[in-house]
């Protein structure tokens, strides 16, 4: 029986469980595959089953290396980066750079939102390799010292992916002013919303989790956790664990198993924490002590992933080791890739077919998924 005797919703429920790989190959068939497999109805299909089949945890693994050209992003699947170190050529996005400017701010639904330069913002889908550069914020970088950091997410309710930008600086009286503003894909646009009250922005790192980003702060009392929730732009304080602030180098949060974490960097080692229910302070569990950090004086190690067994994928700044947190011991076999340019960068996220640019919708020819990612 041909493919086009088959009812389109008998084809879609089946092409719907494919890889991203094969889909890709698939649009070629007819021009009726071509067109279900470029709808967003097909995309947001797609993207629900592989959560599904991943029980939300992603299944692909992205690195920024430097090469002669500027910023190559490579990519591998993570099972076989956690069984037999295999790795895959991604593609090569923006030239004129230079490796340590380059950003992996977050993923989310098979999008990586990235950042070359301050103000230069990307957002990737390396599964179908495409990207879209975002408009600049408008935020300027005068003379005073400042701390500019960033979220990426998902806004649900309005099915939109949203850019977070908090900057942080000290004006001519010195006191310190943090303005937030928030890009829009759908409206292709930043607006400035009510700043971070009453807080010193402290680190580079912003997570999404349940709906809001979350940064470390501090103010005139030790760290703290601070959420701005992406829908209704309100901000709230998070509960943090009982951990031991006296020795504390530095607070940073993250995202494992889809829960909001805390490491907290004690120079000698890392402590990983885990909020299992959010929003209670009483769920916080202590995840791992990570022991193998002394000699990454000038990198703090980042924990970007960990398995239903414990196995954590460690991020150095330029190795990824695989930490058992059973026994505390790590795989001293570090990674190693097809070239031997160094990465700065490492971020996990899940393969997809949704598109970085919202105006990109309906019918896409079969030249609009490039090869090549382009700015």
């Amino acid at each position: 029986m041909a493919p086009q005797n088959f009812p389109e919703e008998i084809i879609m429920e089946i092409l719907s469980r494919l890889p991203v790989k094969s889909l890709i190959k698939f649009r070629s068939v007819s021009k009726s595959w071509l067109s279900l497999i470029s709808r967003t109805q097909f995309a947001k299909a797609h993207l629900e089953i592989s959560i599904k089949k991943n029980k939300g945890e992603p299944d692909s693994l992205a690195f920024g290396c430097t090469s002669e050209t500027g910023v190559k992003l490579r990519s591998c699947n993570l099972d076989s980066f956690m069984n037999d170190l295999k790795y895959i050529n991604a593609a090569e996005i923006y030239g004129d750079t230079v490796l340590n400017s380059l950003w992996m701010i977050g993923s989310i639904n098979g999008l990586i939102c990235l950042s070359v330069r301050p103000s230069e913002i990307f957002l990737w889908n390396p599964s179908i390799r495409k990207s879209k550069k975002l408009p600049p914020s408008g935020f300027t970088y005068g003379q005073f010292s400042f701390i500019s950091t960033y979220g990426f997410g998902y806004d649900k309710v309005n099915d939109d992916y949203k850019v977070v930008e908090t900057y942080g600086f000290t004006n001519d009286s010195c006191m310190y002013i943090a303005d937030v503003k928030i890009y829009s894909l759908r409206s292709n646009s930043w607006k400035q919303i009510e700043g971070w009250p009453g807080a010193y922005v402290a680190g580079s790192n912003t997570v999404f989790v349940d709906g809001s980003f979350h940064w470390p702060g501090r103010s005139k009392r030790p760290w703290f956790i601070t959420s701005l929730n992406l829908t209704t732009e309100m901000y709230h304080e998070v509960p943090l664990p009982r951990y031991n602030v006296d020795a504390l180098s530095e607070l940073m949060v993250g995202v494992l198993r889809g829960c909001l974490c805390l490491f907290c960097n004690y120079t000698t080692h890392l402590d990983v924490w885990m909020m299992q229910e959010y929003g209670v302070g009483e769920s916080w569990t202590k995840l791992a002590c990570i022991m193998d950090i002394e000699n990454y004086k000038y990198e703090t190690p980042m924990p970007i992933y960990v398995s239903e067994i414990g196995t954590v994928v460690m991020n150095y700044g330029s190795t990824l080791k695989l930490y058992d947190s059973s026994d505390n011991t790590s795989n001293v076999q570090e990674n190693s890739l097809a070239d031997p340019e160094p990465y700065h960068e490492a971020i996990t996220y899940i393969e997809s077919l949704v598109l970085p640019n919202s105006e990109l919708e309906g019918n896409q020819q079969p030249g609009q998924w490039g090869t090549k990612i382009i700015a």
